[in-house]
């Protein structure tokens, strides 16, 4: 039953693509050698349980998660022509005189076990193994010349006479065909002829893939044979001729009873069981090469295609296909109409009739081309030089108001009528009893360049303008002139500028780009529309909005066009479309979706295409698969040293300290969701999670020792699609150890009393410093008082000198002026005594005793000098050793100089004239050689 529903519907499914004008294929996704960075051919393809899908290729085998690659080269670096997985996950390869398999590693990678030293008594000739089967428990790696069994522990070799072309399995049977020979059924180690060779009309039999209770055998140059209980019968197709052709070298059939053959120089075919055509895939639509080495349908009916250039992903399980003209560029598509055997593309170009597989641009349309729309029996295309009615080439001019930029169906009360915006003028179209819109006649009192129009249930009609802002008007009732006219120039915050008119269930809403609007008829103002806000936040940047099959509608944006349910109040998301899935056929600013009521789909309008969207997924193949998501590497690197390290994945790792930076790669292998997201948390760190987009690799920098846990999800806006976690702990460092903290208390106690003894120490040594200090300075202020003491009593002594320098000067002068009086009283006593007047006996005696008193003058100089030397410091002595040729006299003179005596004082002392004092001046100052401007008297005072 299941498998007649399915069948059931895919007849649906493809009567709808058989239906259309338009010959959509799916869509294609190619890598290129720039990819996955290998050899450039490809020669096998297969799936593992987990989903990950793995290649042979030029270069080894390649391993793909839909986001990563990686290459796994054999010792031989030969070319990897055969992969298959058994059962107990052992990858299995074969490439020349080399057979063997992969085993993963605990590190996520894979290891190479060579099989062919375990063939025992086998000579090895040219034996390139191009296909792996498992027959009965054995694996069989098949060359052109020779089989190979493994058992699981021994591997034998057979050298076969009749050679087999290629080994294939339908059900539980074996097929092979002989080179040059027969059909054969393989069973037993041996080949057994089924049908001969003639039965195919001489051609070799390349596939075998289940038809209902029978086989369809697909030949190299003939197509396709049905055989059943030994008969053999032509199976008709539409492609016939192509594959008498283009040779047939590959056929694998998809889990809704779809056949896909691939050919050697035309790229792919698609066929129902009954040989009609679906779809074709080539280099005219996305395929890098048409030479098709093999083909593989993977869990999810999707379809992989190893080339002879790079390898391709086709989108077999998909609502979405789409076209792409191989010979021509249509330019940006602003609008499309399908009709049954017809369609027609508007674009930045021109106006474009596709019939019968052909594009051809309609005659005089060939410029910019806004709209194209049916209403009742007529088509109308709005167009840069004015408004046409349109027959398949052939147009003609309705309206000659340049720049038709939308038309709209516009129903009141009274009366029901088209409304067509211009780059000017606002066109009136009305219908006459026979079903036919005519021309009726431009609107007075309106001049805007509108893009499109709507009207609400109170009869208010909406134009967007091209550029700026929005109108609300009423048509009058003689249908001639705009009236009760309102712009908005504003909507929220946002001045100015293009904003989004749509409309929803039958309400009017509008977009600034930041925020969803509705109008109010109640306060008669544009309002914020709550509910879209708050559950349609992400699409409030909408370029455009139209409708869908029931209550569904397309929101066109930038990157992506959302399918909405919209219900009152109540909007919720259904399918997101990425523009990334059309390679680069983006839309910008003017995307839109039409939709075809007829055969409920809708046409997305790219650049240079047109992608067809189902709205009802039944027909789709439910896969019962739900791919996991897993850590499939970790690395750690110590940021100090550079040192990175791979780590085995498992719970409760644990990590030396200084690798701190972690870093995870994740696996998803799902190949068919562009719209998933990844978030990551780090319990331990933080209970935040993160959002990664699509990047399923997250690291974390310098991580804190401590228990952590790292988890992450797959999520789109379904909800969580798969999630992982891995406890893991980084040990804590050696010096934060229990008894490295234990060392570092016992060593601060030490510290601590070594610094307290320092402390002893420095402020005993500050103290003794300080009363070193003291004591110097006590003692330099004892020397000080000593100093001045004895600079004192010099001061004192030398004050004493002068003192008795001068006493004795003074007596010395009393002395000798009291000599002179001594002297002359002699004189006068004499002269008395020569006069008679005293008796002779009395003068005599007063003269002795005068005579006993008088000092002679060289004891008085003799005493003077003495006490002078004492006072002077041997003053003479030096005076003497200096000037050698001074004279007694000299010395007397220079002594009285040093006292600083006047000239008079000094000519009395001495018993001469100033003159005489003034001579001997004179003579002085030639024995000691001064200068005329030199003083004598200042050089005897500090003579030393």
């Amino acid at each position: 039953m299941r498998i007649a529903i399915t069948f059931f519907v895919a007849l649906v499914f493809n009567s709808l693509l058989q239906g259309s004008p338009i010959p959509f294929s799916p869509i294609v996704r190619s890598y290129s050698v720039s990819d996955y960075d290998a050899g450039v051919q490809n020669w096998s393809i297969v799936q593992d349980e987990r989903g990950m899908m793995y290649f042979g290729n030029n270069s080894g085998l390649l391993e793909f998660d839909g986001n990563t690659w990686k290459l796994y080269e054999l010792p031989t670096k030969g070319i990897v022509r055969a992969v298959y997985i058994g059962k107990n996950g052992k990858i299995y390869v074969g490439s020349y005189e080399e057979f063997g398999y992969f085993i993963r590693t605990p590190y996520n990678t894979l290891e190479y076990y060579s099989l062919k030293n375990d063939v025992k008594d086998f000579v090895f000739h040219n034996d390139e193994i191009w296909n792996i089967v498992c027959v009965q428990g054995e694996i069989v790696f098949q060359s052109f010349g020779s089989l190979f069994f493994y058992n699981g522990s021994s591997v034998e070799g057979i050298r076969l006479k009749e050679l087999p072309l290629n080994l294939f399995q339908v059900g539980d049977t074996f097929y092979s065909q002989r080179i040059n020979g027969g059909l054969c059924v393989f069973s037993d180690r041996t080949l057994k002829e089924l049908v001969p060779r003639r039965m195919f009309e001489d051609s070799d039999v390349l596939a075998g893939l289940p038809y209902g209770d029978a086989v369809l055998m697909l030949t190299r140059n003939k197509g396709g044979f049905l055989y059943q209980n030994g008969a053999v019968e032509k199976w008709q197709t539409e492609c016939d001729d192509i594959f008498r052709k283009h040779t047939i070298n590959r056929a694998v059939m998809t889990k809704d009873s779809c056949y896909i053959l691939g050919t050697i120089s035309s790229g792919i075919y698609a066929l129902d069981k009954q040989g009609r055509l679906l779809w074709k895939v080539n280099t005219d639509n996305k395929l890098q090469n048409n030479t098709v080495l093999k083909l593989y349908c993977d869990e999810d009916n999707n379809i992989w295609t190893a080339l002879d250039e790079g390898i391709a992903y086709i989108h077999n399980n998909s609502l979405i296909y789409y076209y792409e003209p191989p010979f021509r560029k249509i330019g940006m598509v602003y609008d499309i109409l399908v009709k049954e055997d017809e369609a027609y593309i508007a674009s930045n170009q021109g106006l474009y009739w596709l019939k019968d597989g052909k594009t051809e641009l309609v005659p005089g349309l060939e410029e910019q081309t806004w709209f194209i729309d049916e209403w009742g029996k007529q088509i109308f295309c709005g167009h840069n030089k004015g408004t046409f009615l349109i027959s398949g080439l052939k147009s003609k001019l309705i309206s000659d108001a340049k720049g038709g930029m939308c038309m709209e169906k516009i129903e009141l009360k009274e009366q029901t009528f088209l409304l067509e915006g211009t780059y000017a003028l606002l066109n009136l179209y009305t219908e006459d009893t026979s079903g036919i819109y005519n021309f009726t006649r431009p609107l007075r009192g309106f001049s805007h360049m509108v893009r499109h129009i709507e009207v609400d249930h109170q009869g208010n009609i909406w134009a967007k303008h091209l550029r700026n802002g929005l109108y609300r008007f009423r048509i009058d009732p003689d249908m001639k002139r705009v009236g009760d006219i309102r712009k908005y120039n504003n909507l929220g915050n946002v001045k100015g500028g293009s904003f989004t008119l749509f409309k929803i269930n039958g309400r009017v809403v509008f977009s600034n780009g930041e925020a969803f609007y509705t109008y109010e008829d109640m306060t008669d103002s544009i309002v914020p529309y709550a509910a879209m806000n708050e559950q349609l936040m992400e699409l409030k940047a909408i370029k455009a909005v139209s409708p869908a099959s029931g209550n569904n509608y397309w929101f066109v944006g930038d990157r992506m066009v959302y399918l909405v349910k919209c219900e009152v109040n109540t909007f919720e998301v259904e399918n997101r479309i990425p523009y990334s899935l059309f390679n680069g056929l983006t839309v910008e600013e003017r995307g839109s979706v039409s939709y075809d009521k007829k055969n409920n789909s809708s046409y997305l309008c790219l650049n240079n295409a047109i992608a067809r969207i189902e709205t009802d997924s039944s027909s789709l193949y439910k896969s019962n698969v739900r791919r996991s998501l897993w850590i499939s590497g970790m690395q750690a690197v110590a940021e100090v040293s550079g040192e990175q390290k791979s780590l085995i994945v498992q719970p409760d790792i644990k990590i030396e300290p200084e690798f701190n930076t972690v870093s995870f790669t994740l696996c998803y292998p799902v190949y068919n969701n562009y719209t998933y997201n990844v978030r990551y948390q780090l319990a331990g760190y933080s209970d935040q999670w993160i959002s990664g987009g699509r990047n399923l690799h997250k690291k974390y920098t310098r991580l804190p020792y401590g228990r952590y846990i790292f988890r992450a999800e797959v999520y789109d806006s379904n909800g969580v699609l798969a999630s992982t976690e891995l406890p893991f702990e980084i040990l804590c460092p050696w010096y934060l150890s229990y008894w490295a903290i234990a060392s570092y208390v016992l060593v601060g106690l030490c510290l601590l009393a070594l610094l307290q003894y320092i402390v002893y120490r420095s402020v005993k040594k500050k103290k003794d410093y300080v009363i070193e200090q003291q004591r110097i300075a006590h003692q330099a202020e004892l020397e000080l008082q000593e100093k001045k003491i004895i600079e004192l009593e010099k001061e004192q002594l030398e004050a004493d000198l002068r003192f008795k320098s001068k006493e004795l000067s003074g007596v010395v002068m009393t002395n000798i002026a009291h000599q002179e009086f001594l002297n002359s009283l002699k004189e006068e006593i004499q002269q008395q005594k020569l006069s008679g007047q005293y008796t002779r006996r009395n003068l005599d005696k007063l003269l002795a005793l005068v005579n006993n008193n008088i000092v002679s003058d060289e004891e008085n100089w003799t005493m003077f000098q003495a006490n002078f030397d004492r006072i002077h410091e041997n003053f003479f002595r030096n005076l003497k050793q200096q000037y050698s040729d001074l004279t007694s006299g000299d010395l007397r003179f220079c002594a009285l100089l040093r006292l600083n005596m006047p000239t008079k004082e000094i000519a009395k002392l001495l018993n001469i004239s100033t003159r005489g004092v003034d001579a001997a001046r004179y003579r002085l100052r030639k024995k000691f050689n001064l200068l005329p401007e030199d003083s004598l008297t200042d050089f005897l005072i500090n003579f030393k």
